[in-house]
């Protein structure tokens, strides 16, 4: 892909990408009174299949836009593996952070849970979701990650059937960068504000398949915790 071309608005579109379509309301409303486009000028399209498309706009009336003249410029590769992230929600802002990490630090699946000492016991899905697009649409990532039901701690680690890797502080667990990282399907959780209870501490060292680790000497703030974690377990890793 061109270097010229990064500088086109990216856009995901759930819709399937091909040489002509017809942009939603949402989306002409945007690309015309947010950015300000016109006839002639060139978008970008993705939508977590078919790759990346770039395509010239065309306004049929005050409202209406279609993207005409397709052409894809970065094909869809398969993911090699699927990295999942649990954890607890938190605040708007901190949330927001975490969100920003996870996007672009490739995670492919979200799990927020709950825990003893969760501070936010409910996830506004729609605003969510939406986030997760605007960090795909900026980072030049291809597809959405998945935002998976808010359940117990206890029940999602059952469900989720992969290796976890459990950030466990203020114990003797083995620093994370001693670990191997694995080739396949891997998760990590991080804990809550307020860390674990002695409860949960328990329970986790006996959960078959987790590993609790160390990130260090410090105590992470939970977003921090995951920018941690994911520049070991999910970067490394080919799609």
């Amino acid at each position: 892909m061109s270097d010229d071309l990064y500088k086109f608005p990216r856009l995901y579109s759930d819709t399937p990408l091909g040489p002509n379509l017809q942009l939603t309301d949402g989306q002409a409303h945007y690309v015309r009174t947010v950015l300000r486009k016109g006839d002639g000028e060139t978008i970008r399209l993705f939508n977590g299949r078919d790759g990346e498309w770039t395509y010239t706009l065309t306004h049929s009336g005050k409202r209406d836009a279609a993207a005409i003249n397709g052409k894809q410029v970065k094909a869809q590769a398969p993911r090699a593996r699927r990295v999942h992230l649990l954890f607890p929600p938190i605040k708007k802002d901190r949330l927001d952070t975490l969100i920003d990490m996870a996007v672009q630090l490739d995670v492919t699946d979200l799990h927020p849970v709950l825990t003893d000492r969760t501070e936010v016991r409910e996830i506004k899905e729609e605003r969510f979701k939406s986030h997760l697009v605007e960090a795909a649409e900026q980072c030049e990532r291809l597809d959405i990650p998945t935002l998976h039901p808010l359940l117990a701690m206890d029940k999602a680690l059952v469900k989720i059937g992969v290796p976890v890797f459990a950030g466990l502080e203020r114990s003797n667990a083995k620093p994370l960068t001693d670990t191997i990282v694995p080739s396949g399907d891997c998760a990590c959780l991080v804990g809550p504000v307020g860390g674990w209870t002695d409860r949960e501490r328990e329970a986790l060292n006996e959960t078959p398949n987790l590993t609790p680790v160390t990130l260090g000497a410090n105590v992470l703030r939970c977003e921090t915790a995951v920018a941690a974690f994911l520049t070991r377990l999910a970067l490394p890793a080919a799609r």
